[in-house]
């Protein structure tokens, strides 16, 4: 077994199709799907360095046998998920190590050095569970969830208030008002001071190979004098491979919640899937959300814990 550090123009398509093979195997998202790892590459890695902070990209590392991935460490910002390959079960606890090891450049040290190091499971692989516990670790009582629809047989519409327009990318041609309202969603005290960030994720995301399939979907308020009339925003991560699509990220600005918008944004995005011939989608919630993708069609696949320990 050979451990390597991911190398971005060597290791990038290897990656896409072993995330593939995972996928193929469990059909379900306890690993990665391609589209997560293009997420953080072309968007988050770009977020964070932005702050200033290290490129989770640069922290991955993948089990190798026989010249073939079995297994890799997958960071996100100040959390770490392990992609193991049916039948090599056996090597997560030395993945946990060497991510001890190798990943603590992307957590913050608190005043005594220690960092809260997090590791995230999904639940339905109880044996993860069982060795965190063993190595020390504490999962926390929040947990996230994967959730998805089958596009083709979902039962939705798109039914807007009057006054409302449902839109598919480049049908709204100001990118700057739809990066910046997806923003507002996130950080509504910033509505107050104007807020227009940065655009360097947003045109990193364009670098994806799989952005020409992919798309945004964004609801519009017609009657507002505003300069942004952006009231949510998704965009929508396609696979053409695995004909899978993942949701990432998802926001309604703080005014127009309680609408039925966001339900709205979810039916919009499951049609264009339809049409996109996308026979899976995903999108993944945490807290309140998840009830509101349930209630938007979505079913809940899993639940994902999160672990954790103190490190020095």
């Amino acid at each position: 077994m050979e451990i390597k550090r991911f190398d971005m123009e060597k290791d990038l398509q290897r990656l896409e199709s072993y995330l593939r093979e995972c996928y193929y195997e469990t059909g379900n998202m306890t690993s990665w799907l391609p589209q997560r790892l293009h997420d953080l590459i072309y968007r988050m890695d770009v977020q964070y360095t932005d702050c200033g902070l290290p490129r989770s990209a640069d922290y991955i590392f993948m089990w190798e046998d026989g010249g073939s991935i079995v297994g890799c460490i997958l960071p996100d910002g100040d959390a770490v998920y392990m992609s193991i390959k049916k039948g090599h079960e056996s090597i997560f606890a030395d993945m946990v190590s060497y991510a001890e090891e190798n990943c603590l450049p992307l957590f913050q040290k608190d005043k005594d050095g220690s960092v809260d190091f997090l590791v995230i499971a999904n639940d339905s692989l109880a044996y993860r569970g069982e060795i965190l516990t063993e190595m020390g670790y504490s999962r926390q009582a929040e947990e996230d969830y994967d959730n998805y629809v089958y596009p083709q047989t979902a039962a939705v519409t798109v039914e807007l208030p009057d006054g409302y327009k449902l839109l598919c990318g480049n049908e709204y041609p100001d990118e700057a008002l739809k990066w910046s309202a997806l923003n507002l969603g996130f950080h509504p005290e910033l509505e107050a001071v104007g807020y227009r960030n940065g655009m360097t994720a947003y045109e990193s995301r364009k670098k994806s190979s799989m952005y020409a399939d992919s798309f945004e979907v964004i609801i519009t308020d017609e009657e507002t004098a505003d300069e942004n009339n952006v009231c949510a925003y998704c965009f929508v991560y396609v696979d053409t491979v695995t004909k899978t699509a993942l949701i990432e990220p998802v926001s309604t600005r703080e005014k127009y919640r309680h609408k039925g918008l966001g339900t709205a944004l979810m039916h919009g995005a499951i049609l264009k899937c339809r049409e996109k011939g996308v026979l899976k989608c995903y999108v993944n919630s945490y807290d309140w959300r998840r009830r509101f993708y349930n209630a938007a069609g979505f079913i809940t696949e899993d639940s994902v814990g999160f672990w954790h320990k103190r490190l020095k």
